[in-house]
């Protein structure tokens, strides 16, 4: 039923903003220029950055995701915003994809908050990266670029963190498209060998311009390193953090690597290939921890076996989804929060926090969360708010008798 609905209600905006969309003008085809906005440390040292995984919506974005987007910015007030891939449903269409974005990126935008992005396996399925990264560039508050288009992929790219005082380079933070689909192997991309070059080229050039020294840096990308593999056990029985599969076995992370706390519920999606990407991380030493999504109910960090260059862990960590119109649960559902100090480079302290200790949890909260899972009786309500003077206070009860109705 939703489907339908938001089949029909895009149907109609396409035949309405048609016409005024054939005007509209994008950048001109170069990705390649950085912003010239820079990324610093503030006086206390702080810097703290905010990430969305798989939004993964249309034109018609859930109403309980983009409170939740909001909320989160004026709650968490980060000084970087991240989006890891799947950004937009698989949109048909350049208006679908355009208005899915402004839907997300203009709260963002509004707040004269930094962003950037990499792209997902979803995001250009029908509608080309190219096309989305010139919508995303048309933001004036958009750090994404792509730094080398003669790589793989689209948008690979780092953003430098400077120093609280001065122009020192003090962090760096690495953006990599893992791409789509492995044509060759099957199943999900990766990160390819040209994408490594170049990372590891840019990382040698911060080293050399830090005094020979690694610049401690961490990672964005969509899918999940290959190597997440070697940290999932079979359980005996099923593990509260775990998950059972449908062949009937039960699997976690392996809890010598895997930070307390940390929740398997589907098993990761990583390609099916061995891109060698974390040794590649391990030899150049810089970055201590790749943050992903993909996986929209794994919330996790894992410790693995492959240390930077101060010995430290290089983590792997997991961002459960925010999405409510693609799979996912009120459980998980959330964003993450990322906090490095210039004074202590090396570590990072993150949480996870879900839908509701974002928003709260109060009733109006959980009726928000429930109709943008079933979102057709939202646009049911959107319609009952149409009626004079008395409209909005009838959406109200029809969008608690829903609710109460539906959890009885």
């Amino acid at each position: 039923m939703k489907n339908i609905a938001k089949r029909v209600l895009a149907a109609v905006m396409a035949l309405v903003m048609v016409f005024a969309f054939s005007a509209v003008a994008f950048a001109d085809g170069d990705y390649s220029t950085p912003s010239d906005k820079k990324l610093k440390f503030k006086e206390d040292g702080s810097f703290r950055i905010l990430q969305f995984a798989d939004t993964q919506d249309d034109m018609f974005a859930s109403p309980g995701m983009l409170h939740m987007i909001k909320t989160a910015l004026e709650k968490y007030k980060p000084d970087l915003v991240v989006f890891t891939g799947d950004n937009t449903a698989t949109v048909d269409t350049k208006i679908d994809c355009k208005y899915a974005l402004e839907s997300i990126l203009s709260i963002v935008n509004d707040a004269k908050i930094p962003f950037t992005l990499v792209f997902g396996n979803h995001d250009a399925e029908n509608v080309p990266k190219e096309y989305h990264m010139s919508c995303w560039r048309s933001y004036e508050y958009c750090l994404a670029y792509d730094a080398d288009p003669a790589i793989y992929g689209m948008g690979t790219h780092n953003l430098p963190v400077y120093a609280s005082k001065g122009n020192k380079v003090a962090y760096n933070i690495w953006m990599f498209d893992s791409n789509m689909y492995d044509d060759v192997n099957g199943g999900y991309d990766y990160i390819h060998e040209d994408q490594l070059n170049w990372y590891a080229d840019a990382s040698n050039a911060l080293k050399a311009a830090n005094g020979g020294e690694p610049v401690p840096s961490i990672a964005f990308q969509h899918i999940v390193p290959y190597e997440i593999y070697d940290y999932v056990i079979e359980t005996p029985t099923l593990d509260p953090n775990g998950f059972t599969s449908s062949n009937g076995k039960h699997y976690a992370l392996d809890p010598a690597y895997a930070q307390a706390g940390s929740i398997l519920r589907e098993y990761p999606c990583p390609s099916s290939f061995h891109g060698n990407q974390m040794s590649v991380l391990q030899q150049q030493g810089d970055v201590n921890a790749v943050f992903v999504g993909h996986d929209h109910v794994n919330d996790y960090i894992v410790h693995t076996k492959l240390n930077a260059a101060d010995g430290n862990s290089i983590d792997i960590v997991n961002t459960p989804g925010a999405s409510f119109q693609s799979y996912g649960n009120n459980e998980m559902r959330g964003c993450r929060v990322i906090d490095i100090n210039e004074n202590d480079p090396w570590n990072y302290e993150t949480f996870s926090p879900t839908f509701f200790e974002i928003c709260g949890g109060q009733k109006d909260m959980h009726i928000l969360a429930y109709v943008s899972d079933n979102i057709a009786w939202y646009y049911v309500s959107l319609v009952i708010k149409l009626i004079p003077f008395v409209g909005e206070r009838l959406q109200g009860i029809f969008l608690n008798l829903v609710y109460d109705i539906a959890t009885k």
